[in-house]
């Protein structure tokens, strides 16, 4: 019966061969073996200057350009456009299908073209498009304007979740994500003062205050495109920063992490990719957290309002939950890469919110709802990063990911028009309906990411039987 299973283990083996992803490596690093060893901690801080650093900043920016509406409705805009009835939620929502629409085209043509050039060309296009925000002068012409933000917007955000995976480990990223992601949520935590200060303008050249709040962020968004130009790094293989022998410790330690370093897209690999349900399921995940997380961004100032807080206070409150979940998150992260586990902490994550939202809506003082404010935002922003690297670590293949991840961000965006459409104006104060979806949301997140670790657990005892090679690689395992 041994002689059996092996038999069939290396048969198998004999047949997973030709699927396995093969490690591309630059020729000029060739002949470099006996270099030196670079030491792999100041490597590791060299390569978060150059990617996480700037990343971190971009997104930051991205999500103030694709948030501050809240505050800017709070401020005047909904009576200056005439955002009435279901206007707002509409012009929330209208970001989403173009975001959607060019994030996989743009993540196919990444590893095509100069990340410098691409990214920076973006940047200066969508902060272009964030100040003209300050200049519509009714509702039609604002809901033009996030369109066209979504479009640039959905080109640039997963190629940075691509490009992290690209140069990291996988117990390596969780972390890396997490700064990346939560470096929005900071800023955002922020965005309510910020707003509050600038809707202090009110005047100033002859504009309301809801305006500059678009317009300043904006031209900081698009001056940005300047230094990420010479800054931003391209992807290892055309990293000019790393020395020859750098980059082949790179992708040496890639490689043996998860037995590929870069894989180039093609058709066949494309097929392959779209093929895979894991790539469809994983990417299907993040849809019911961001649907919470987007309509927190969206609606928090005006649900505080509704606690009886005023215009000034209901912003500057959103500040406090923001920063305590860039702690947490990074706290989480931390953790998870050291344990080599994300599904315990998304699971842990989604119950904050639950419990966040019932404090919200049916708590009787204002202590208790202000917890549950605290509870729900802490809950939704450390589960996106958690959600991004759980894929990450189960899709080894750079081609699988490289269609995975703006699949992900897709469903990302149909998770935001959801968050845009469940708070309705008409269900202001306490805004129910979309509490009860949100709870609704939250339990399908943990229903769909314990189907997915049930999976993955019964096919690394196969592999540990020798009964089959995981995504075709010897040695590989799915996180849990």
């Amino acid at each position: 019966m041994a002689a059996r299973v092996n038999a069939g283990a290396v048969s198998m083996k004999k047949d997973f061969d030709d699927e396995k992803p093969t490690a591309v490596v630059d020729e000029s690093v060739q002949g470099t073996l006996e270099h030196p060893a670079v030491n792999e901690k100041k490597l590791l801080r060299r390569i978060d200057l150059h990617i996480v650093t700037w990343l971190s900043v971009l997104y930051a920016l991205s999500l103030l350009d694709r948030t501050n509406i809240g505050s800017a409705k709070v401020a005047g805009m909904q009576t200056d456009l005439e955002l009435t009835g279901n206007r707002y939620s509409v012009v929330s929502l209208l970001i989403f299908p173009t975001y959607i629409l060019l994030e996989v085209p743009s993540n196919m043509f990444i590893r095509r073209v100069s990340v410098k050039k691409y990214t920076a060309f973006l940047i200066l296009c969508w902060g272009t498009t964030a100040m003209c925000s300050g200049f519509v002068n009714n509702w039609r012409q604002l809901i033009a304007v996030r369109v066209l933000l979504g479009a640039f917007e959905g080109a640039f955000q997963p190629t940075c979740s691509y490009i992290i995976s690209s140069w990291y480990k996988r117990y390596e990223t969780h972390q890396r994500i997490a700064i990346w992601y939560m470096s929005g949520a900071f800023l955002n935590g922020f965005q309510g003062i910020l707003s509050y200060a600038l809707s202090l303008m009110e005047g100033v050249g002859g504009l309301r205050g809801w305006r500059w709040i678009f317009i300043v962020p904006g031209f900081i968004t698009a001056a940005m495109a300047v230094p990420i130009y010479f800054f931003i790094s391209e992807f290892p293989e055309r990293a000019k920063w790393l020395a020859p022998h750098e980059l082949r410790q790179i992708q040496e330690r890639l490689h043996a992490d998860r037995g590929e370093v870069e894989e180039k897209m093609d058709m066949h690999r494309l097929r392959a990719a779209l093929a895979d349900w894991k790539c469809w399921a994983l990417a299907f995940l993040l849809f019911w957290s961001t649907a919470g997380s987007y309509s927190l961004s969206f609606f928090l100032p005006s649900i505080l309002k509704g606690f009886g807080f005023s215009t000034a206070l209901s912003q500057i409150l959103v500040t406090p939950p923001m920063i305590l979940s860039v702690f947490c998150s990074l706290a989480t992260a931390l953790w998870a890469d050291h344990v080599h586990l994300r599904s315990p902490f998304i699971l842990g994550h989604m119950l904050l919110v639950i419990i966040g939202i019932v404090l919200i809506g049916w708590a009787q003082n204002l202590g208790p709802r202000l917890v549950g404010v605290f509870l729900m935002t802490i809950g939704n922003n450390c589960t996106i990063p958690s959600v991004i690297a759980f894929l990450v670590n189960n899709l080894p293949s750079s081609s699988k990911r490289q269609i995975a991840l703006p699949l992900q961000g897709g469903f990302a965006g149909v998770g935001g028009i959801a968050g845009a459409l469940i708070f309705r104006t008409q269900d202001a104060p306490k805004y129910l309906f979309g509490l009860y979806m949100s709870i609704g949301f939250a339990c399908c997140c943990i229903l769909m990411i314990s189907s997915l670790v049930a999976y993955f657990h019964r096919e690394n005892l196969k592999a540990d039987r020798g009964e089959k090679f995981l995504e075709g690689i010897e040695g590989f395992r799915y996180t849990l």
